[in-house]
């Protein structure tokens, strides 16, 4: 396998009580005992010139199948930032970087991280054409722990899937592809993912009025992924995508907000 059996999201919230950022250093593991211990982020690829393509779900919304949830995200090229995904193949230490690469030939790409300019204040949707604005959607309350998101950090994405029709998530374009990610229930009261935002990029959003509460309930309060055509969004811990976005770009970009409690 090369994916560990620990949720990226709990090492996404391991990474926020974290004060130091400087968790650059090339990984060296030698066991699987090591493997599942070392785990840095790591930008890919590690030369910025290099190959550079990658899925972005942060913004992505789910179908379930038999306990998986399959995600509609999208393709882009420029370096992302991921959990380092340490495993050994013939012998020799490889990372999420390497398994990137590898899809360059075979068909397939991995889901890792760069800021959605879609959730950025300063976005532009006439002119960079992504779609409608979106913002991140900030779940809490007594039963939050208990709701479901999909992680998609590593997640497997095949291009076979793009420009056709995939159950529950209709057309996937020709810039999209589906990645099969793991429902996971959150491990903080407090989440994130991303939703409609319904005014401007950057308004001041005056008693939640750009944000969607509908949208909020449903997918903040997806309690079981058992029941196949389950929808759910992508998730990450309060605060884990400006986190990652920092340590991606070197700053905390402006992003559109919504919180309800």
């Amino acid at each position: 396998m090369l994916r560990t059996t620990i949720s990226p999201i709990f090492w996404l919230t391991l990474l926020l009580s974290v004060t130091s950022l400087n968790i650059f250093a090339t990984p060296q593991p030698t066991t699987t005992e090591d493997h599942q211990k070392t785990q840095p982020v790591i930008k890919c690829p590690t030369n910025p010139d290099d190959y550079n393509r990658f899925a972005l779900c942060a913004t992505a919304t789910c179908w379930t199948l038999d306990g998986v949830a399959y995600c509609k995200c999208q393709v882009l090229n420029e370096q992302s930032i991921s959990i380092s995904f340490d495993y050994l193949e013939n012998g020799k230490n490889k990372n999420i970087c390497d398994l990137l690469l590898q899809g360059k030939e075979n068909q397939f790409t991995v889901s890792t991280y760069a800021t959605p300019r879609q959730i950025e204040t300063d976005y532009d949707p006439e002119t960079e054409k992504l779609g409608p604005p979106l913002g991140f959607y900030t779940c809490s309350g007594q039963d939050s722990q208990a709701a479901y998101s999909a992680q998609c950090d590593g997640g497997v994405c095949f291009n076979s899937t793009q420009g056709s029709n995939f159950p529950g998530l209709g057309h996937i374009k020709d810039n999209e592809i589906v990645c099969s990610c793991p429902p996971s229930k959150n491990p903080t009261k407090r989440f994130q993912i991303a939703g409609p935002w319904l005014c401007e990029p950057g308004a001041a959003n005056d008693n939640n009025e750009c944000c969607d509460k509908d949208y909020y309930n449903e997918m903040c309060s997806v309690t079981s992924v058992s029941t196949t055509g389950t929808k759910l969004a992508v998730g990450a811990p309060a605060g884990g995508a400006a986190t990652l976005s920092k340590l991606l770009d070197g700053s905390v970009p402006s992003l559109n907000a919504c919180r309800f409690k």
